[in-house]
This record gives structure tokens, sequence and C-alpha cells, in this order.
């Protein structure tokens, strides 16, 4: 949806749905928004932190609201564009990466993380009841679009995202570019799957319920069958100096999908084509 066509009513909507799963029956303040319901959305994005940023030379951007959940205080709803310029949607951002090398922790830290996605998930499936935009709205949008279709270029690449939307818009997108794609959901089913013979390259992000990318991604990096296949990671997230050298590129969400070309093409040179022969059919 364009964020000239948001009004202050569908920001106070999606704030208020999110509170409502996140802190039913629980003692909490709800979040005062400035503005009439049908006044333009910009009226209240002052209550929003602006994190837009450049990423491959353009503005790409983002505004986020830290709300938290009665477990874990750096929750947010985020307000974005992302893949499609001008085109923004909602989304929950699990902030898990608070939790830098927290994997150590255990079974402690692996029931919140499980609590903050599984809450991610009733929030984003509240606002599409709501009709409000989400990745699905995305989807559509792009499903929808005319699109110049490119011949199959002869390379495999295999998405994994555990938000089926933003997997299959992905795989759309990809698709139209010459791709064959395979959409995985989470990181444990990539490291099953993955195949130097069928996948040319993995893109993968990384905040995903039972593995997540960088950790999907070293266990691809260890293995002879499998380490040669280039990973390119989608983060929400800073990155540590152990996660840059885990993988083999980086995207830092939101991004356009002009830059997710330019890193694929940049990581996967295009196949050169077949040798011509000149043997009739049949020849032996």
């Amino acid at each position: 949806m364009r964020l000239e066509g948001m009004t202050v009513g569908l920001l106070r909507q999606a704030v208020g749905i999110y509170e409502r799963e996140a802190f039913h029956g629980s003692d909490h303040e709800a979040i005062s928004i400035s503005g009439g319901d049908d006044e333009p959305i910009a009226v209240a994005l002052s209550s929003l932190l602006d994190e837009s940023r450049l990423t491959g030379g353009a503005v790409v951007h983002c505004y986020t609201m830290r709300i938290g959940n009665p477990r874990y205080p750096f929750m947010k709803l985020v307000l974005q564009e992302h893949l499609v310029q001008d085109e923004y949607f909602f989304e929950v951002d699990t902030h898990d990466q608070m939790f830098k090398g927290a994997e150590s922790e255990g079974t402690e830290f692996q029931s919140l993380k499980r609590y903050n996605l599984e809450l991610k998930g009733r929030v984003e499936w509240a606002w599409g009841e709501a009709m409000l935009p989400t990745s699905g709205h995305l989807k559509g949008l792009v499903e929808t679009r005319p699109t110049r279709r490119n011949k199959p270029n002869g390379q495999s690449i295999l998405v994994v995202d555990d938000d089926d939307c933003i997997a299959k818009t992905l795989s759309m997108l990809l698709e139209a570019r010459g791709y064959a794609v395979t959409c995985l959901m989470d990181g444990k089913d990539a490291i099953e799957v993955a195949d130097a013979n069928s996948h040319d390259l993995i893109l993968m992000d990384n905040e995903m319920k039972h593995l997540n990318g960088f950790e999907a991604c070293r266990v691809l990096k260890s293995r002879a069958e499998t380490r040669d296949i280039p990973v390119l990671i989608a983060t929400a997230g800073s990155l540590t100096l152990q996660q840059l050298d885990a993988a083999d590129g980086f995207l830092v969400k939101p991004f356009r999908m002009e830059l997710l070309f330019s890193m694929i093409e940049h990581m996967l040179p295009l196949k050169p084509p077949p040798t011509p022969t000149n043997e009739e059919p049949g020849a032996s």
C-alpha cells in the first residue's frame, strides 16, 4: 500500500491489534497515537522511530515502534517498504538479534525465541484478517503486476524463509528473472535439502523458528557436499564479525528487489551456454 494512501486510523488499528495479541489480560498502558483517524499517516509518523537506511544506493524507508511483549520488551511493530519501491506493509520484528551469542543459553533462549515467533505469527495473521497491509499484500501486488519474464537461465536458487508470503514473492520475482526456484520454510529444512547438484545459490532469511540462517549456514559450510554453494543471508539486525565470516553475502532488510538481483548476479555469474556439437541426433 502506498504511504499516501494510509491514515492515522490504519496505524492506530495496527498498534491496537498488536497490543491485544501481545498483552491480553496483562498490565499494559495502551500506546497513544496522535492525529485523527482520517488524517494522513504522515501526521503520526513522529510516533515511530525512523530507521530508514541507504541500501544499494537508494533510501529504503522503515519506521518502527518498540512495543514489546510480557516476556520480551524489544519486539517491534514495523512499517516498511521491502522489495517493491513505495509499497509499504506492517511486520513484526522479533528483534532476536539482541541475543547475539545467546544460543549457548539453551532451552530458555529457544523457548523465548519460539514464543516471539508464534506471537509474530498471531499479530500478522490478525492484521491480515483486518485487511491491513502485510507481506500477503506485497505478494498479491507482485502477482498482479505485468512483468517482463526472462528466458530460463539454467540456474537454480533455494529460497529459505518462514514467511510464506515473502518466500513466494521472492520466488515470483526470481522466476521472472529466469531462475528456477525451490522454497523452504526453515534452516533445518535447508540443511537437509541443499544439494550442490541442484542448487546454484541459497537465499536464506536469518530469523526463523527452528534453525536460523546463520546457524544453518555454519552447518552447510562444514559439509564437503554443500560448502561450495554460495549462501546469501537476509537479516534485519546488525552483523557480528563471526556472522560476517559465516556466509558469502548479506542483505540488510528492508531492501529493494534491484539490490537483490545485483547481489545474486555478483555472486552467481551466468553459466556459459552449452557448447554446440556437430553430431547428428542418434549418432554414435
